[in-house]
């Protein structure tokens, strides 16, 4: 059965996208790893228009994208 991919899109203060990746990526790679889901962060400076905050997306199956979409919140306190 085909399971069809999904985006969550997550906004996050650009102060707090250090504690997402990790040093060297070694977070954000474990949480792809762990998920099967594909994880991207926006560039430095790329924020959502007017705010601080930069762009996370999750793409995967729909298990997978959720999974890995706990994971990135479960990294960032509540703001």
């Amino acid at each position: 059965r085909s399971s069809s991919t999904v985006t969550y899109t997550v906004h996050v203060p650009d102060n707090l996208v250090p504690a997402i990746l990790g040093r060297g990526g070694q977070i954000i790679k474990e949480m792809m790893e762990v998920s099967g889901a594909t994880i991207k962060v926006s560039q430095k400076g790329d924020f959502v228009p007017g705010t601080n905050n930069r762009i996370i997306s999750i793409i995967g199956d729909q298990n997978a994208a959720s999974y890995a979409h706990q994971l990135v919140s479960a990294r960032i306190p509540q703001f």
